[in-house]
């Protein structure tokens, strides 16, 4: 950590947190799990109490008044915030137990509404990977056939959502808004679980037409898409979805994304370099036979030098829009210090 991003984390760590959300991406949750993780990457206890004091702030207010549920901004990241927590070993309580009020809320939201409209296509898409999540934790039968029958019911609601706007790339770089590779991704894991399979390919050879008929423009999208095109490609049945991938692994230019798409302050998890390195690491470790070879002190050196950090020191307003762990410098520093524990 060099001199500006430590006085920038002196920063967040004296903030008053009162008016800060609870959520993962830009409030208190995603901050706790930066602040366990830097605590153990820096062996600060000063780091740690922040953290354990973010997280029992969170669960002292009643967060079944929340009415987002949602990964981003609700309940759902708050959930998923707290299994990464104890599946990471930062708490050791029991999963059911703690989420006990976030699952209640997030099943009254779903069981008892009477209008689909009331949802989104992207909040549907964030409920089904979080009570994936949940089901994948289930060891009792009457619990797991309560995810399950959630699940399918708002798998339903959001293969009927699918639309242009669903399978189009965003017209920036943005894992929050091109939504088709994450669905790839979910419905990757459900047919790993072999839960709902037939119905799984049926939408997908519903959809196929409309997937295969797009090609993104931008080389970061298709890294995007190609990462969750890789998680689906055991479960493909139809060599029209291979050569899809093939292409798509043909025409990624590493190069064309550094030098054009990602521009100087774009640095952050949400819509950036880390995250371009996050899909990078992943893929290669992941997916073998689809290397893509990069120089990830290329990555470490064009997030050290962007001008991002002098402006969030300088410029408050810049500093509140990039303060949480997806969009905002704590995420940056622990995709830093990634780099440096596994490729230096």
């Amino acid at each position: 950590m060099n001199d500006i991003q430590k006085k920038l984390t002196d920063r967040l760590l004296s903030s008053d947190f009162n008016n800060y959300p609870a959520s993962l991406s830009h409030g208190k949750m995603g901050l706790s799990i930066y602040f366990y993780q830097l605590s153990k990457i820096e062996s600060n206890p000063e780091y740690l109490i922040k953290a354990e004091q973010l997280l029992d702030e969170i669960f002292q207010h009643d967060l079944s008044v929340n009415d987002a549920v949602d990964v981003e901004t609700g309940l759902a990241g708050i959930g998923l915030g707290v299994v990464w927590l104890v599946k990471n070993r930062f708490l050791e309580e029991d999963l059911n137990e703690l989420l006990e009020v976030i699952d209640d809320a997030v099943y009254r939201r779903i069981a008892f509404s009477k209008d689909p409209s009331d949802f989104s296509a992207i909040l549907l898409l964030h409920l089904t990977g979080y009570l994936y999540i949940r089901l994948k934790e289930q060891t009792d039968t009457n619990l797991r056939i309560l995810y399950q029958d959630l699940i399918i019911k708002v798998l339903n609601m959001l293969y009927h959502q699918i639309d242009d706007e669903f399978l189009n790339e965003s017209y920036s770089f943005s894992i929050c808004h091109y939504q088709l590779p994450v669905w790839l991704w979910i419905i990757s894991k459900l047919l790993e679980a072999d839960f709902y399979s037939e119905r799984i390919h049926k939408m997908l050879d519903t959809l196929q037409p409309g997937i295969l008929s797009r090609f993104p423009l931008l080389h970061s999208n298709r890294l995007f898409l190609l990462w969750g095109m890789l998680n689906l490609k055991p479960y493909l049945q139809n060599a029209a979805w291979n050569n899809y991938i093939q292409m798509l692994y043909r025409e990624i230019s590493l190069d064309e994304i550094f030098e054009n798409e990602m521009k100087n302050r774009k640095i952050f998890i949400s819509n950036g370099l880390s995250m371009v390195y996050i899909l990078l690491h992943f893929i290669n470790r992941i997916f073998p036979d689809y290397p893509i070879p990069f120089d990830p002190q290329r990555i470490y050196d064009r997030i050290q030098n962007s001008d991002a950090w002098t402006v969030l020191v300088e410029r408050y307003s810049f500093y509140k829009i990039h303060h949480g762990l997806f969009n905002g410098f704590p995420g940056v520093q622990l995709v830093l210090s990634h780099i440096k524990e596994h490729y230096n």
